[in-house]
């Protein structure tokens, strides 16, 4: 599992909470088993333990953790009344190998998730459990707080930075989606332009050649009765000038029409290519049962359906998304997961997916719960292709 996956693992959601990410829960877990051991004297200090309600206490302390991102707020809430009711319930009894990492972890999130008023009273929370710790703690004492306020200091700011960055990516890829869109909507009006342009040609050009027809035909007719070879060579006239106006004709019909695509079409073996170009999330191409030609138009239909499914997602560094692409006996099944993206209404791009499924006779089912986005797309295989 490389980095970027393993982060999507991470921050994938669970119980159905968005920004409660298994991340969270792990970290809360694992931390909780420390101060379980070291409160009840599992893990031995040299210093004084309590029983079983002292290691219950101790979770106080740890279990904030799991809603660091959805709650920071309440979390730094929460660590700053445990640690002093626990020194005060439980007396003096080391707890920091635990407790002090889910300070320094809720300060971090802390700083990426709020800002203003909220920001300052979290940051004030999270040194009162410092401090608290500081005093209850036999290891710490009080002359950890010259060095421990300035790290939770530096976790906020750290969370600070992240955001920052993590804003800043955010705009760089908006201002990206509009540069592209410019650069799209100035290449179709110098098209426009161009084809305008032909067009005002256009009127001026099929008078000369109908009227040179029209004399020359007028020549024919009088000559018909008396000089038949000189009818004949006007009519010949009249044909030559008509093919070529012809063949003209539908050079300029073919400038005002939309532009026919040059480049090959897209195919279900370039998806990979695509999750690298459509969306900066953590995305994962699964292919199952035996890969093999399609027909053209299902090969485009079934990428331009993936293609239209991202776009409903989130589009996110710390995203997760998986793609399934299974070759049935009868049917090619297409599967596109991940967290719901940030848009408004992602019923355009949903309503594009179930179009192109239902030309091609297919179905698509879509299930939001548990705060992620499960599109499942089957497309029928054609007898002659199965």
């Amino acid at each position: 599992m490389n980095r970027m996956s393993l982060g999507g693992w991470l921050w994938r959601p669970v119980w159905g909470l968005r920004e409660v990410g298994r991340g969270d829960v792990l970290l809360a877990g694992l931390l909780s088993l420390v101060a379980i051991g070291l409160a009840s004297g599992v893990l031995k200090t040299g210093y004084p333990h309590g029983g079983a309600v002292a290691a219950a206490g101790a979770l106080a302390m740890t279990l904030p953790v799991a809603w660091q991102r959805r709650a920071p707020l309440a979390a730094a809430a929460a660590v700053a009344a445990a640690a002093p009711l626990n020194g005060l319930l439980f007396g003096p009894m080391v707890r920091c190998a635990a407790a002090l990492p889910a300070v320094f972890a809720i300060a971090f999130f802390t700083g990426t998730r709020c800002t203003g008023r909220r920001l300052a009273a979290a940051t004030m929370l999270a040194l009162g459990a410092v401090t608290a710790q500081a005093f209850f703690d036999p290891v710490l004492g009080p002359g950890f707080l010259a060095g421990g306020l300035p790290i939770v200091a530096g976790f906020c700011l750290a969370g600070r930075l992240a955001r920052s960055r993590s804003l800043t990516a955010a705009e760089l890829r908006q201002r990206n989606a509009e540069l592209r869109a410019q650069r799209e909507q100035t290449a179709r009006l110098a098209v426009t332009a161009d084809r305008a342009r032909v067009a005002e040609g256009l009127d001026g050009f099929l008078h000369v050649r109908i009227m040179a027809m029209a004399q020359a035909a007028a020549a024919g007719r009088e000559l018909v009765d008396r000089d038949p070879d000189g009818a004949r060579g006007a009519f010949a006239t009249v044909e030559s000038s008509g093919r070529a106006t012809l063949s003209q004709m539908r050079d300029v019909v073919g400038t005002l029409r939309e532009e026919a695509p040059t480049a090959p079409q897209p195919v279900l073996a370039q998806l990979g290519g695509l999750l690298e170009r459509a969306t900066s999330a953590d995305a994962r191409l699964t292919v199952e049962g035996s890969p093999r030609a399609l027909p053209a138009g299902l090969e485009l239909s079934g990428y331009r359906i993936v293609e239209h499914l991202l776009t409903a997602l989130d589009d996110a560094p710390e995203a997760h998304i998986d793609v399934r692409v299974r070759f049935g006996p009868d049917a090619l099944e297409l599967r596109v997961a991940g967290p719901p993206g940030r848009q408004p209404d992602p019923a355009a791009a949903f309503a594009a997916a179930r179009e192109r499924a239902a030309l091609l006779g297919g179905t698509l089912r879509i299930d939001t719960s548990s705060g992620r986005c499960d599109a499942l797309v089957r497309l029928p295989l054609a007898a002659g292709h199965a």
